[in-house]
């Protein structure tokens, strides 16, 4: 330690201290952990004024320090500072008051936890007490764990104002800004985000905990108003495209005022509720989901379904009791209304391919209708619209107008679905729709190949199915296995004298 006082000037002074810190002990995250009985050789420089000092030193062989502090009356200030992992020399202090950190791998939530009660102090003024620290933070890792996912190359800021603060981060799972003022709609604007979180399963496995397992009701009362625009999502391993969300708490609710998620391939638009007190706890969901092709749009997300080519457009207006993503199946009810445009049902079965139609038994029922009827129905079945409303009440759905216009036969089908016990009891009306004039015609127009192919098959129809007017089945019996039992078939009149 030297300490100068000449007989004119300021007083200032230079201190030196190093030592191997083994009978310390630290329980901060790493990379401030530190066991007892552990050597970890510091070094630190002071020197200064009664104004203020510069600080710098090492704290093993792999960080580097650096920082200004300013001394006032009953007041402290670290006016900026600097911490480098890796290299050998100090690191040069940023040219305005803030602070950079370049640091190893990093355990967000435990860090989180430990700073956020002085964050909540400061109230965005950088101030705790008797001591001032920068509100312009800057980290750079190469790994952050927080929300059960590692975030890699990270590079984030943070500046706190005394209206709010923002925080912008880059890395490789996301790119984008949170603007976070004290009063009024949060705003997050990203240009891309992958979240596919990894939480801990219960049985030791790594990852943090899943917020959305608790059993423990989420309260919204400090929620703040949100307004997300993303323009490449991925969730959960899905790529979503384009996500937007506008949330507010209204009471003892969360509400959704406008939902988007647009694909490229397909477009989903809704509004919600979220809802839980004492009493309930019940969701909502309303919206419209449009496409082109909605086999371009399953397949987008990895599905592959039996419809081919068809357009879509459905509305839906459904509510539940529970979370938004547990919905009690038993509490389900609302509206669907279905309209698909000219398209094929094509590779009619098990499997992931036919879930959809599965869950009117409608695969059933063509493959039946194959079986029978394989001159007609043997290559796909061609369609120029599918149309229905869609009740549910108490988890159990209704239709009495689910219509399929298809180039061979027309298909009417009405009664009831249980989801709750995955039982199915409906009626189905088939009637012959192919002629040489209408349904070939029609067929060209949809494909060339399409309409040849309709073109041969209405040559070899077999007298059965052209004499029929209409047959009736009963489908009934569980969904994964309904049985099909043909109730009616129907002559046509013959109308010669």
């Amino acid at each position: 330690m030297a300490i100068n006082l000449p007989h004119k000037g300021e007083l200032n002074y230079e201190i030196g201290v190093n030592a191997d810190l083994k009978k310390v002990s630290s329980h901060l995250p790493s990379p401030l952990n530190k066991a007892a009985g552990e050597a970890l050789p510091v070094s630190v420089k002071v020197n200064g004024g009664l104004q203020g000092f510069m600080l710098n030193g090492s704290a093993g062989k792999q960080n580097h320090f650096n920082s200004e502090w300013l001394l006032a009356k009953q007041q402290v200030t670290l006016a900026r500072a600097a911490w480098q992992t890796g290299g050998s020399t100090t690191p040069t202090l940023p040219k305005d008051k803030s602070l950079v950190l370049n640091l190893p791998a990093l355990d967000g939530e435990q860090w989180l936890g430990l700073l956020a009660p002085a964050m909540k102090q400061s109230s965005g003024a950088g101030k705790v007490g008797n001591f001032v620290f920068p509100t312009s933070v800057t980290l750079e890792t190469p790994q952050l764990t927080l929300g059960g996912q590692a975030w890699h190359n990270l590079q984030l800021a943070v500046v706190q104002q005394l209206a709010g603060t923002t925080v912008t981060a880059k890395g490789k799972e996301i790119d984008g800004s949170l603007s976070m003022p004290d009063k009024g709609v949060w705003r997050a604007d990203l240009g891309y985000l992958y979240y596919n979180p990894q939480f801990a399963s219960g049985d030791g496995s790594a990852g943090g905990t899943n917020p959305l397992d608790s059993k423990e009701r989420i309260s919204f009362q400090d929620w703040p108003s949100l307004m997300l625009r993303c323009k490449s999502c991925w969730m959960m391993g899905q790529n979503l495209g384009t996500v937007e969300a506008d949330l507010k708490r209204e009471g003892d609710s969360l509400v959704l005022s406008h939902g988007l998620v647009d694909t490229g391939y397909g477009r989903m638009s809704a509004t919600g509720l979220w809802k839980q007190n004492a009493q309930e706890e019940r969701s909502a969901l309303k919206g419209k989901l449009l496409g082109s092709k909605i086999d371009r749009t399953a397949s987008f997300f990895g599905v592959i379904i039996p419809l081919k080519d068809a357009p879509y457009d459905i509305d839906f207006d459904l509510h539940w009791h529970g979370q938004p993503w547990k919905p009690q199946i038993n509490t389900l009810n609302g509206t669907m209304k279905v309209d698909l445009g000219k398209g094929e049902i094509d590779n009619v079965g098990g499997g992931r391919a036919g879930q959809l139609l599965r869950l009117v038994s409608f695969d059933a029922l063509l493959r039946k209708l194959q079986f029978d009827f394989r001159d007609t129905f043997g290559n796909g079945f061609y369609f120029d619209s599918i149309r229905g409303t869609i009740w549910a009440k108490d988890g159990i759905m209704h239709t009495d107008n689910f219509l399929v216009d298809g180039l061979a036969a027309d298909i009417a089908m009405s009664g009831q679905i249980d989801l709750v016990k995955r039982q199915i009891d409906m009626q189905a009306v088939i009637a012959p729709e192919i002629s040489a004039t209408v349904g070939v015609a029609t067929a060209f127009v949809i494909n060339p190949i399409v309409g040849a192919a309709v073109f041969a098959a209405s040559k070899v129809l077999g007298p059965l199915w052209s004499k029929i007017s209409f047959i009736r089945y009963d489908i009934t019996g569980s969904l994964d296995h309904p049985s099909i039992h043909e109730v009616l078939r129907k002559p046509k009149e013959d109308k010669s004298p």
